[in-house]
């Protein structure tokens, strides 16, 4: 079984499935976005009817369901259990719906899901103005009665947001973001999403998008209130990590790349540059442009990166040994004290 890294075919969705969505996947990104209206690029996914495929090496064309039956904990790092990550570029061009996500013990129990969905932003690109939702302030009604008057656009907490800005979306928190916020996600593998409000948007026929009032309700954290998330550098051969999240679910840092970084194994790593650099492992490498994004498995040593810029990663936690790293900074990470 001779492992590599997979460059990752994203799947996309589009059109009625994303009527919010720009051109900016495809345009700006260059990828092989199949319309204007592209809102989701699916990068690292094995939703049914979603899943990436591998671009590159021995296993091209293969979906990512495929891999994970073929290498299994060699990649995921993992003995058991489902793929448990979703890696993703949102492009909106109108607001999202206003909406929020169940937790584990809510899919499980309510929708037969094996888990719910917390998510985190990174944002690529904001228009000038540029905003999201990021919770509400009900200032002291129940939001329930705010829901049922049909005035949540009044308690919604917008925040003006630029590139570079990370935002953590635990579940239950509300959300959305607004027009031309162009950002990278990582998340649990999950698309439930219930909607409180779509802004009266229709289709061509006239049809509204369906709402979820009574299961966003019940899941939601109106009180739930957060800042964007400043996280912690520290400096490590060929550069520096800046470390944001380290939640149950997942990790996710910035690697400064400034030569060569050597990349741990033992833990399947999400990788997405903003600018090309090349990847290494053994005698081997290629390429990576802006906004590739690649699966290295977990049990493949001696990988690294080698060039000048920056790298979006993600990954399983090992909260343990980061809250061991950084020391007193741990306070600075999203959910590694919790």
């Amino acid at each position: 079984m001779d492992l590599y890294p997979l460059l990752m075919a994203p799947s996309f969705r589009h059109g009625a499935e994303t009527p919010w969505g720009g051109h900016m996947l495809r345009d700006a990104m260059m990828k092989d976005a199949p319309a204007d209206a592209t809102g989701e690029s699916l990068e690292v996914s094995v939703l049914p009817g979603h899943e990436s495929t591998v671009a590159n090496g021995a296993h091209a064309g293969q979906t990512l369901n495929r891999m994970v039956e073929l290498w299994g904990e060699k990649l995921t790092g993992r003995s058991e259990g489902d793929f448990p990550l979703l890696l993703k570029i949102l492009d909106p061009v109108t607001p999202l719906s206003v909406q929020v996500h169940p937790d584990d013990a809510y899919a499980q129990t309510h929708e037969n899901r094996p888990c719910g969905k917390t998510e985190a932003w990174i944002v690529l690109n904001a228009e000038p103005g540029s905003r999201i939702v990021y919770g509400v302030d009900t200032k002291g009604e129940r939001l329930e009665k705010i829901v049922q008057e049909g005035r949540i656009e009044e308690c919604l907490r917008w925040q003006n947001v630029r590139p570079g800005d990370v935002y953590y979306i635990p579940s239950g928190m509300i959300h959305t973001l607004g027009e031309g916020v162009l950002v990278y996600e990582i998340q649990e593998s999950c698309d439930l999403t219930y909607r409180f409000w779509d802004w009266d948007r229709v289709d061509e026929q006239g049809n509204r998008r369906e709402l979820h009032v009574e299961k966003a309700l019940a899941v939601c954290k109106p009180d739930l209130r957060l800042e964007k998330i400043e996280g912690t550098t520290v400096l490590c051969k060929g550069g520096s990590r800046t470390y944001y999240i380290s939640d149950n679910h997942f990790e996710l840092c910035r690697l400064n790349l400034a030569g060569t970084m050597p990349l741990e194994s033992g833990r399947m790593l999400f990788l997405t540059p903003l600018t090309p650099c090349e990847l290494r492992w053994g005698e081997e490498s290629m390429t990576l442009n802006a906004f590739d994004s690649v699966l290295v498995p977990a049990a493949l040593e001696g990988v690294s990166l080698v060039g000048e810029t920056k790298v979006l990663m993600s990954s399983l936690p090992d909260q343990e040994a980061l809250r061991k790293e950084l020391g007193y900074r741990a306070e600075n990470v999203a959910g590694l004290m919790d």
